[in-house]
């Protein structure tokens, strides 16, 4: 070996690096960290849904495309509202008294804004051969008309039955929401009508306690009805009678004195008139004052 490769061996041999030590938590795999599971195609669009919409429960049904149309009452025509994209017919959270609620969303392609809609009642929906039209309430309280048209190819093609089945089961969840939330509003009047009662009458047990004192009116109607078989004409009743007093020797001996009887004197006849043709004012006067006495007395 020369002198020049003796060299170059001791300069590559100094070149190499040192070995580091070894540090088994770093080098060995870890196997606590492992890859999440995947997730079917239902859960990824649930999990999307419920970005835009926390309220989504499950997804009932999914068209590929759809077209949100809305009706010009002034052109009496359809226009587009720039909303297209995957259609979802979703279940939605119970409401605060227990029912049913869905909504029919369409993610839009074109833009930011998406088109959601909670299906209330059955009469909102309307199923023809081109759109799905749902009639929905405006801010200001007038509604609007929208038609969705639902992409689906003639068959064998998969999407055949696309356009039939969504709008079905739109019109079924409509019709559901419906029925569940006036059952249950049923179901609450009644028991708050039933709870009123209850409570009234417990009201009404509490406000009269034993030993109660008698109100006027019923102190009043208590004496009427005592006082009903009294009257006026026919006060020889059998309650008088008993008040009547006890006969005894006092008693017995002025019954048998005669009674004085004062001698009835005759009544004088009233004065007549005076002659009216005399002239005299007094006895115009007095001839008045007879008439009216006379009137007084017939009456």
């Amino acid at each position: 070996m020369t002198m020049a490769s003796r060299k170059a061996k001791a300069r590559a041999h100094q070149a190499e690096p040192l070995p580091q030590p070894s540090d088994y938590e770093t080098d060995a795999p870890n196997l606590d960290i492992l890859p999440p599971p995947p997730r079917s195609n239902t859960e990824l669009n649930l999990s999307v849904i419920q970005r835009h919409n926390p309220s989504v429960r499950s997804i009932l049904s999914i068209a590929p495309y759809a077209v949100v149309y809305l009706f010009s009452p002034a052109a009496q025509a359809w226009e587009k509202c720039g909303i297209e994209g995957t259609l979802f017919v979703c279940q939605l959270t119970q409401s605060s008294i227990g029912a049913d609620r869905y909504a029919v969303t369409i993610l839009n392609r074109r833009g930011l804004d998406n088109f959601t809609t909670e299906l209330l009642s059955g009469d909102d929906v309307e199923n023809t051969e081109e759109y799905v039209i749902l009639q929905v309430g405006a801010e200001d309280g007038t509604p609007q008309i929208y038609g969705l048209w639902i992409f689906s190819e003639p068959p064998p093609s998969s999407t055949a039955s696309t356009r039939t089945i969504n709008a079905q089961i739109i019109q079924d969840c409509a019709i559901q929401a419906e029925m569940s939330r006036k059952l249950l509003e049923q179901e609450l009047r009644d028991s708050n009508g039933a709870q009123q009662i209850a409570e009234d009458a417990q009201a009404e047990e509490e406000s009269v306690p034993m030993g109660r004192q008698l109100s006027l009116r019923e102190l009043f109607g208590q004496q009427r009805a005592q006082d009903a078989g009294w009257s006026v004409h026919n006060h020889h009743s059998s309650s008088l009678k008993s008040t009547q007093f006890t006969t005894t020797l006092d008693t017995d001996f002025f019954r048998a004195t005669t009674r004085f009887t004062p001698a009835k004197h005759p009544q004088k006849p009233p004065p007549q008139p005076m002659n009216a043709q005399s002239g005299d004012d007094s006895d115009a006067i007095g001839q008045l004052f007879w008439k009216a006495k006379q009137g007084y007395r017939v009456s």
